[in-house]
């Protein structure tokens, strides 16, 4: 359904007039390209600032609260990536120009298999990654 409904196309994402994220749409293959870290770095902090409310137990708390909530999504994470591997889509994100990971039909990734429990999802590169969201 998703190889449908984007044939093709390209929309940059922009913060103070600063290019931010490009994705780009074409013959069942998503780019994204993440030009600058700093969108993500705000949104990642905002998500730590909502959090940080209360004490060490609270802290912990939520903590333990966001793992359970990862493992309770992991199966719904799961059957989106075999559906856009079923439909032959590849979405693949990249920081400044450099494939950081790989989902869809494109990937095929024995560790990552081992965690996801899927073969659709490939981390192209671990420092790339890493430094994107730092």
């Amino acid at each position: 359904m998703l190889a449908e409904a984007i044939k093709s196309g390209k929309i940059v994402v922009s913060q103070d007039n600063t290019p931010q994220i490009e994705i780009e749409a074409k013959n069942k293959k998503i780019k994204i390209n993440a030009l600058d870290k700093k969108l993500i770095k705000e949104v990642v902090a905002s998500a730590r600032e909502s959090g940080t409310k209360g004490g060490v137990r609270e802290s912990i708390q939520r903590s333990i609260g966001g793992i359970r909530t990862a493992r309770n999504m992991q199966p719904v994470f799961k059957e989106i990536v075999e559906d856009l591997c079923r439909e032959g889509v590849t979405i693949t994100v990249s920081y400044k120009g450099n494939k950081v990971a790989t989902i869809g039909s494109g990937a095929n990734s024995k560790v990552t298999r081992l965690v996801t429990g899927t073969k659709g999802v490939e981390i192209n590169s671990p420092t790339k990654l890493a430094e994107m969201t730092i």
